[in-house]
C-alpha cells in the first residue's frame, strides 16, 4: 500500500493495518501501570516501522499517542516521488496546526519535495503557495520536523537555519 494511503486513514484504519501488541509500561504511575499491560506497540512491517507509547496510565491514550507517531513516523521516514500537480495547502493563510488531521500528509510532501531539490525549502513551500518562511514556521512547531529539516539541508549542501 502507498504511504499517502496510510496518512489519510482514519486512526482506527491506521490501527488495523499495524500489528499491535500490549507490554508492561514502566517509571512512575503506581501499581495500575506497572501490573498491566497499558504500554502499547505498533508494526507497520511493510516500512519496518515499529512505534512505542507507554507514557499513559490508560492503554486507549497510549494507543492514540502511538498512532500519531505512526502517522509522523511515515511522513519524516518514507520518501515517495512528489506529485507533477500543485497540491493543495491543507490549512489557511498560510498557517496549519500540528493537530490537523491532514498535518503528516503536507509534512511527508514537504520532505518528498525538498529531497528532489537538495534539502532547498523554496521550491516545497512554492508547491503548496505559501512562503519559504512560513514553511519553515509551521516546520518549527514540531521537533522532529525541525531536526528532519535541519539534516536535510546539511546533506543537500546547504546552511543550517536559525532555528
Amino acid at each position: 500500500m502507498h504511504r499517502d494511503t496510510y496518512l489519510r486513514m482514519t486512526l482506527d484504519q491506521l490501527l488495523a493495518a499495524c500489528t499491535q501488541k500490549g507490554f508492561q509500561g514502566s517509571g512512575p504511575g503506581g501499581q495500575h501501570r506497572n501490573k498491566t499491560n497499558t504500554g502499547v506497540q505498533l508494526n507497520l512491517p511493510q516500512y519496518n516501522l515499529e512505534i512505542k507509547s507507554c507514557e499513559a496510565r490508560s492503554a486507549k491514550e497510549n494507543k492514540t499517542h502511538a498512532l500519531h507517531r505512526m502517522q509522523m513516523a511515515l511522513a519524516l521516514n518514507v520518501r515517495e516521488t512528489p506529485p507533477a500537480t500543485e497540491i493543495p495547502f491543507p490549512g489557511s493563510n498560510g498557517h496549519i496546526q500540528t493537530s490537523n488531521a491532514l498535518f503528516p500528509l503536507f509534512v511527508a510532501h514537504v520532505f518528498d519535495i525538498m529531497a528532489t531539490k537538495n534539502g532547498d525549502t523554496k521550491a516545497a513551500a512554492q508547491a503548496f503557495g505559501i512562503s519559504p518562511s512560513a514553511l519553515v514556521k509551521i516546520l518549527r512547531q514540531d521537533k522532529a520536523c525541525a531536526e528532519k529539516l535541519q539534516n536535510q539541508r546539511v546533506a543537500g549542501g546547504k546552511a543550517k537555519l536559525k532555528l
